[in-house]
């Protein structure tokens, strides 16, 4: 007897929240051809369609929500470096002036 693709996706996609959880992105491209052959193989069946639906919506949002902290997480590194790089403002006539940053200077005491 062939494997329900209802079932096979149900599983999948546990398997798949479960590597996104624990950021093992590498596992997530091993999954993509399973998924995509459970998705083809898939009966229009209201009934069993509408759980799948909702674990694809919850994966999808922890997708995007992975996404957004690395976005993030760039943004606050290049204003970090920007910082390191010094001030730049502007003089009372508008001309831009940089004010650089003295690097951390660390004091060793015995």
């Amino acid at each position: 007897m062939p494997a329900d693709p209802h079932d096979d996706l149900s599983h999948l996609l546990e398997e798949e929240r479960a590597l996104i959880l624990s950021g093992g992105w590498a596992g997530l491209r091993a999954l993509a051809p399973r998924k995509e052959r459970c998705l083809r193989s898939l009966e229009a069946d209201p009934e069993r369609l509408g759980p799948l639906a909702a674990g694809l919506a919850r994966n999808q949002a922890l997708l995007r929500a992975a996404l957004d902290g690395l976005r993030d997480a760039t943004r606050r590194r290049a204003a970090l470096a920007s910082a390191r790089r010094g001030l730049v403002t502007y003089t009372a006539s508008g001309t831009r002036a940089e004010l650089p940053t003295a690097p951390p200077r660390f004091e060793r005491k015995a």
